[in-house]
């Protein structure tokens, strides 16, 4: 069971979420989960989105990418981008025991959806300290 610190911190992460879906329209959803794959937060948007699951997922896919970055020898692992054809999956590491997934709108700029992860991602992990 989590502390009460532990609760508050993830409500306001939810807050703050929350709060960048709903401002930013280049934001379609959001979601930390720990680099083991447990939910913490997730705003997929969609009810039928298994928030397990997909925590699972996207953490293996932060890891597979760290990993991958590493036998490479092509430098610390930042971010992983998937491109779809709706829209585009982010995935940074925040912290040592979380990661962050975005999910952006296709046609904004990559460098615009940088600085916004950039924005977050150290938002959250002041947030979950």
């Amino acid at each position: 069971m989590q502390s009460p610190t532990n609760v508050s911190a993830l409500s306001k992460v939810e807050d703050y979420l929350e709060n960048v879906v709903s401002s930013q329209p280049s934001i379609f959803s959001a979601a930390v989960m720990t680099a083991d794959g447990l939910p913490l937060v997730v705003l997929m948007g969609k009810e039928e989105v298994e928030k397990l699951q997909l925590a699972a997922a996207i953490a293996s896919l932060g890891s597979l990418s760290e990993q991958t970055a590493i036998q490479l020898g092509i430098g610390k692992h930042m971010d992983l981008m998937m491109r779809c054809r709706k829209g585009h999956l982010f995935i940074r590491r925040v912290g040592t025991a979380n990661v962050l997934a975005i999910i952006s709108d296709k046609s904004t700029p990559l460098g615009v959806i940088s600085l916004i992860i950039d924005s977050v991602a150290k938002r959250v992990q002041r947030l979950l300290r």
